[in-house]
């Protein structure tokens, strides 16, 4: 009996993955990434197998293709959200100085004002607002003693940037 499902998975493997292989490819993967997101495809079919939840209305091989690309999508969501772009794609894409007329200095972008606290700031300011990680979490992950040290750091970020608002000449002339 053990042989026989071996052989099966064996089969399924073979007859399966070349079509996952297309199509990890054509959505812009490699054959390692193919061969991962596959292996994590078979993992659950499996466990779900055996634990007898598998209530599939499509062949195996359909399933397998289907939660490998649902992996895939996953996988570049998250990835994509941190990879740079390399530096031949920006020269290919860029966009001549001149093209725009320059920006006064009354609309910079909060992201400028941001960056104006620093790389440290900007770190504890993303993972709290944008990540939306505790503090606790953020205190660990900076290298910051306590919690509290790191609420205290995140409150002197936030009050660099109002300085850095109120003295820029946007916040004069919106005041005055």
């Amino acid at each position: 009996m053990q042989e026989q499902a071996a052989q099966a998975l064996t089969d399924l493997y073979r007859d399966t993955f070349p079509q996952v292989a297309r199509t990890v490819q054509q959505l812009g993967g490699d054959l390692e990434t193919a061969k991962d997101l596959f292996h994590d495809a078979l993992v659950i079919y499996l466990e779900k197998q055996q634990q007898q939840k598998l209530h599939i209305q499509v062949s195996a091989k359909a399933y397998l293709v289907g939660i490998t690309k649902i992996l895939w999508l996953r996988k570049f969501k998250n990835d994509s959200r941190w990879q740079p772009l390399d530096d031949h794609i920006t020269d290919a894409y860029s966009i001549p100085e001149d093209f725009y007329t320059p920006v006064p200095e009354k609309s910079r972008s909060l992201l400028q004002y941001l960056q104006t606290a620093g790389r440290k700031c900007m770190q504890l300011l993303q993972a709290f607002y944008y990540e939306q990680h505790s503090m606790k979490e953020i205190a660990e992950k900076l290298h910051y003693k306590t919690t509290h040290s790191a609420t205290v750091q995140k409150y002197k970020c936030l009050e660099k940037v109002r300085d850095h608002i109120k003295s820029s000449a946007a916040y004069e002339e919106v005041i005055g």
